[in-house]
């Protein structure tokens, strides 16, 4: 539909041979009736991220305490969550007043400012994890849970001597991307949409330091 409407002004969304017999074709109105609303969906939805471009402050500062944007202030020792959501390019910080939306698109080494963020919040909430694990505390990760036994899915438990191997891996499926945490124990896959669990990356760094010991 847009690639219809785009074409008289010289921008291919689609091959113009393919859209010429769209139009010959004695389903083509059709085709252009039922694919309208869809159309107009998917660019409102593409047309969100244009808008926050748009508002979004010049500059984005960070340093030992925390992150700037604008007038909001996200200090790393108030972070209590981090949601990472590939299909959006963002990660998502829950902290003492509120939740951040950190969309890595809108500035230029968005792949640095994503491990620095990570690495600020990742450290400070991988210690306290490991203390609540060492007071015999149990702690929630979405789906999972950990304990100083090992992990439990859907009130299973697998101990660490079960667990074989984790990692992280990336998939697209119908070109939305995904990151999946991939954790084999007792010879079975398991696969975790990490944007579903709360604070993964802490969870994978803290599964990385205990099978590593």
């Amino acid at each position: 539909m847009a690639a219809a409407f785009l074409a008289p002004t010289s921008v291919r969304l689609l091959p113009l041979e393919v859209i010429q017999a769209l139009f010959h074709d004695r389903f083509g109105p059709f085709i252009l009736l039922f694919g309208a609303p869809c159309g107009i969906y998917l660019i409102g939805w593409r047309a969100d991220d244009l808008f926050v471009w748009m508002v979004a402050p010049r500059a984005l500062t960070l340093d030992d305490e925390g992150l700037r944007d604008g007038d909001t202030r996200v200090r790393w020792r108030d972070v209590r969550e981090i949601v990472e959501q590939p299909a959006h390019d963002r990660v998502v910080l829950r902290h003492a007043g509120g939740r951040y939306r950190l969309r890595l698109g809108l500035w230029g080494d968005s792949e640095e400012l994503h491990q620095e963020v990570q690495g600020q919040v990742v450290s400070r909430l991988l210690e306290r994890v490991h203390l609540q694990v060492a007071a015999g505390q149990e702690v929630r990760f979405g789906p999972l849970t950990l304990g100083d036994a090992g992990l439990t899915h859907k009130g299973r438990l697998l101990t660490w001597e079960d667990i074989e191997s984790i990692r992280l891996q990336d998939e697209v499926d119908h070109g939305v991307a995904a990151r999946e945490l991939v954790i084999v124990a007792q010879g079975r896959t398991r696969k975790f949409d990490t944007s579903k669990i709360v604070n993964a990356p802490v969870l994978l760094a803290y599964l990385s330091d205990r099978l590593a010991g």
